[in-house]
């Protein structure tokens, strides 16, 4: 952490006002989504322009306060977020156009996957999708259109299914070796003694136990909890809607996923996954060119599968970039170097478990108010952990697996303001909109249906009271010490 740019933005009254904007953003946002009961990013968007203004009015510097919102975008790992939901919006409509929906109804039908039994595979589903995007948010924006309408209409339960998706998207992407939220925390936990990061193969060796578990636990309740007993099945709706063909653009998908394997570079799996997704729907049929460019003469307005992708994640690309700068507010005013020597500071960092418990609840609350945005959350509590880390000689690999848990347990989807939550429910509105015979579903409903992260939050707290695996870790991290030793 660059220490002169935590001190560039001074405020008035107290340097803790730096805390400001994120805190207003987060009471601002709730208090909407609460009182007046609308659930949708266009609030946090809101709520981010007002805290942002009012932390300016705070601000000493005025000219530094916005240069300091611009260099939030302006960071590489943020600027490439950014490009990934572009990417995947245009990935998410490139499959919609296909499809993919219909096919997974024909799949359901010919499979006889109705209620439950469908959840669970709709759970399977967006896993394999997330695996192959790297980024859940972005993962999350692609799978409710395609599963949401085929689940209602094959009798599963409105929340529980949404809840499977959000399972689905999270259970994915801590399988997956592309992923840029397990990349970006295992390059920046270090060892205490060597400085070397935390490799990426024995960080997933050791928290695959711990996943699977909450996996498969999740997969029993959606089978058995998924079922609407009160729903009417739509078969005549359901042979409409129901398309063999779809299933094609299952290539796409597995295009993206054997890229990113073989890479670990998400923007080539995607591009990857876009080109063949197009080639293929125009080979097949399935496309027209009307699909991928489109120029509505009467109203003005241009259509196709790249420029209605992109508008697809317009909401949540302008809250993750003002997002952005609010996290920049409080680390160039010297709030996370505040926190950081706080913590150094306390004696219970001197155990294992009060340096995890100080780690998890740390990122637990930032991921909280960052509005459940994994990655921004890591990159913003990611130097703290490490050094709080190496004080307690924690193995990097156990840091690095706390922090990704924490950061995609329940935290990531408190109900007042979780981006994932509320994407979700965004998109649903917009397809309700479009079919009143899909029902809106509540984030409250969405959060206590997300079972894998509900299961995940009860593993971190076990892994940090009673200290799973640490002895097990500790013991073969000091062996590696001593091997590199003798070499």
């Amino acid at each position: 952490m660059n220490v002169e740019q935590t001190k560039s933005l001074t405020f008035y009254g107290r340097q803790e006002f730096a805390m400001i904007p994120i805190l207003l953003y987060v009471v601002l946002g709730g208090a909407i989504m609460i009182g007046f009961q609308y659930y949708s990013m266009k609030v946090l968007i809101f709520a981010a322009i007002v805290s942002i203004f009012i932390g300016y009015l705070f601000c000493r510097k005025k000219k530094e306060y916005w240069n300091a919102i611009v260099r939030g975008l302006a960071q590489y790992g943020n600027a490439r977020l950014i490009l990934i939901f572009m990417v995947i919006g245009i990935f998410s409509k490139v499959l919609v156009t296909g499809g993919i929906g219909g096919g997974f109804i024909w799949a359901s039908l010919h499979l006889d996957l109705h209620g439950g039994a469908f959840v669970v595979f709709c759970f399977l589903g967006c896993s394999i999708i997330s695996m192959g995007a790297g980024a859940p948010i972005a993962a999350l924006l692609a799978v409710v259109p395609i599963f949401y309408p085929a689940g209602i209409m094959l009798g599963a339960n409105p929340a529980v299914l949404l809840g499977a998706m959000m399972s689905g998207i999270f259970f994915g992407d801590a399988l997956s070796p592309s992923s840029q939220v397990i990349h970006t925390t295992i390059a920046s936990q270090h060892d205490a003694h060597t400085q070397k990061s935390a490799d990426l193969i024995e960080t997933m060796k050791e928290r695959l136990p711990y996943i699977l578990f909450a996996g498969i636990v999740s997969m029993i309740l959606f089978y058995f909890l998924g079922s609407d007993t009160s729903a009417v099945e739509h078969v005549a709706e359901l042979s409409k809607l129901s398309n063999r063909s779809g299933l094609w653009m299952l290539l796409p998908i597995v295009v993206l996923l054997l890229i990113c394997f073989k890479t670990s570079d998400l923007f080539m799996g995607v591009s990857g996954g876009i080109l063949t997704g197009i080639v293929i729907g125009l080979a097949t049929g399935i496309f027209q060119m009307s699909d991928i460019f489109f120029i509505d003469t009467t109203t003005q307005q241009l259509h196709g599968v790249f420029f209605d992708g992109i508008t697809s994640v317009t909401d949540i690309i302008l809250s993750t970039i003002l997002l952005y700068g609010l996290i920049q507010v409080a680390v160039e005013g010297g709030m996370m170097q505040k926190c950081c020597d706080f913590l150094l500071s306390r004696k219970m960092i001197q155990k294992p478990a009060g340096a995890e418990g100080i780690i998890a609840i740390g990122v637990g609350v930032v991921n909280v108010l960052l509005a459940g945005c994994v990655l921004p959350s890591i990159i913003m509590f990611k130097d703290v952990a490490d050094t709080v880390g190496q004080k307690a000689e924690i193995p990097a690999s156990r840091r690095s697996i706390l922090l990704t848990a924490m950061a995609t347990n329940v935290t990531a989807i408190i109900p007042i303001n979780s981006a994932f939550v509320m994407g979700a429910v965004t998109v649903v509105a917009e397809m309700t909109a479009k079919n009143p015979m899909l029902p809106n579903v509540t984030p409250w409903q969405i959060f206590i249906s997300s079972y894998y992260c509900l299961l995940l939050t009860l593993v971190c707290i076990a892994w940090v009271v009673f200290g799973l695996g640490r002895h097990r870790e500790k013991a073969k991290h000091s062996l590696h010490m001593q091997r590199s030793g003798e070499r």
